[in-house]
């Protein structure tokens, strides 16, 4: 998944720039250190995240098993069928995402989100209607009783990664980037990823 955030930023170079304000805010100094009241302040960098996971999903979608007989959308559905939610395709329908195609981190921006720099003012108030038209359209780990029990860790280890190498680093990825990943369920670099990091001092 930081695979997809690095590349997401590197070919979005102006929301690279966005979220190093943010993130050089917090983390004034190269060798700082990353406290939890910092991680409070990161709406963007966590949009960012969220963004790319939209773009570049890890897996096709999420697998259940009915545990009970019940009714989906008018049809029946027996217990002990195997449910599968192929998220990639609602990830990309203009039905449930506005500009679908387009890395826009802004569209998880929360109103009243405080994000260092004035190019956040127009985008916290245009976020709204990018959201997801369904709330249920974008689960990643999952949703319930058997949500991804590493969801928490794996979410902070992105953050504190991702933040640490756009304080640090201008990222770029000067290659072509036709499907960049290939799905094996979970889905796998289809191509070398050769970013280039330049010092940001």
């Amino acid at each position: 998944m930081a695979t997809a955030v690095l590349l997401c930023l590197a070919k979005n170079p102006e929301k690279q720039q966005i979220l190093r304000k943010e993130v050089m805010h917090v983390l004034p100094q190269k060798d700082g250190n990353f406290t939890a009241d910092a991680l409070n302040r990161i709406p963007y960098l966590r949009a960012c995240i969220k963004e790319a996971i939209r773009i570049y999903p890890l897996t096709v979608g999420i697998v259940r098993v009915t545990q009970s007989d019940l009714v989906l959308s008018g049809y029946r559905i027996p217990k002990g069928t195997v449910v599968n939610m192929v998220s990639t395709s609602l990830f990309t329908n203009e039905s449930f995402f506005a500009r679908p195609n387009d890395y826009l981190p802004e569209r998880w921006l929360r109103s009243g989100a405080m994000v260092e720099g004035r190019e956040h003012e127009s985008a916290v108030a245009g976020a709204q209607a990018l959201r997801p038209t369904n709330p249920f359209v974008y689960l990643p780990f999952g949703f319930g009783p058997r949500v991804c029990l590493g969801r928490r860790i794996s979410e902070l280890e992105m953050e504190v990664g991702i933040a640490r190498l756009v304080r640090n680093f201008q990222i770029e990825f000067n290659h072509p980037i036709d499907k960049p990943f290939k799905s094996m369920f979970v889905n796998m670099p289809n191509m070398p990823l050769k970013f280039k990091f330049t010092d940001v001092e």
